[in-house]
């Protein structure tokens, strides 16, 4: 599903990744992990085409990434960033947005469907007609999770999901992913229960 070949990432003038290499299979599930400061925002931005490899390759989905490619591949991607700001009043209407573009139309899915994902989440039937504004980091990010979810694509990014959740709820959110079975995941995190619940996780160097 995703190959990066040789990848190097240079900040500021300094490496900041150097000559990465890995593989993640259609379907795994892959925690990315390590010291601050040591790439691991970058890597996960770089395989939906958000950060430009300074050397190497990335494939995504038998896809070389380049200009050219980039939107194809974005298509195939879910995406929930560490830090996001959602323009919208009420969390049904966040639900709802991704929807109404046209990629995504024919996958618009059920009330039930959506409160069914809350439930696995661990957030209460209520909030879906709450203002955004009511609710809690931690519920804004499962949130954006079951969104995420709910577009159905076959890659899956996740940036710290676990950064605004109490312990209750990282074990229903491991149980929840660890359901999608045919959907690849890589994911960040610093969480010792998440890096041990993915199939495999992967370790970037000691910071620089």
């Amino acid at each position: 599903m995703i190959l990066f070949k040789d990848v190097t990432f240079i900040y500021d003038g300094k490496p900041l990744m150097t000559h990465f290499s890995d593989e993640v299979s259609s379907g795994e599930k892959v925690v990315v992990y390590g010291a601050s400061g040591t790439g691991k925002s970058t890597l996960l931005s770089s395989i939906a085409g958000l950060v430009q490899p300074d050397e190497g390759e990335i494939w995504v989905g038998g896809q070389l990434l380049t200009g050219a490619t980039v939107s194809d591949i974005r298509r195939l991607i879910a995406w929930v960033p560490q830090e996001f700001t959602l323009p919208y009043d009420t969390v049904k209407e966040c639900v709802f947005a991704p929807f109404k573009l046209r990629q995504n139309r024919n996958k618009i899915p059920a009330e039930q469907t959506v409160l069914n994902i809350f439930g696995h989440l661990g957030l209460e039937q209520e909030i879906y007609t709450k203002h955004l504004v009511e609710i809690s980091g931690g519920q804004r990010q499962r949130v954006m999770i079951a969104i995420a979810v709910l577009l159905d694509k076959p890659l899956l990014l996740l940036d710290e999901p676990t950064s605004a959740l109490d312990s209750d709820s990282i074990e229903k959110l491991i149980v929840f992913l660890k359901s999608y079975k045919s959907m690849t995941m890589v994911a960040v995190s610093h969480d010792e229960r998440f890096i041990r619940a993915f199939d495999r996780s992967i370790k970037i160097g000691e910071e620089r």
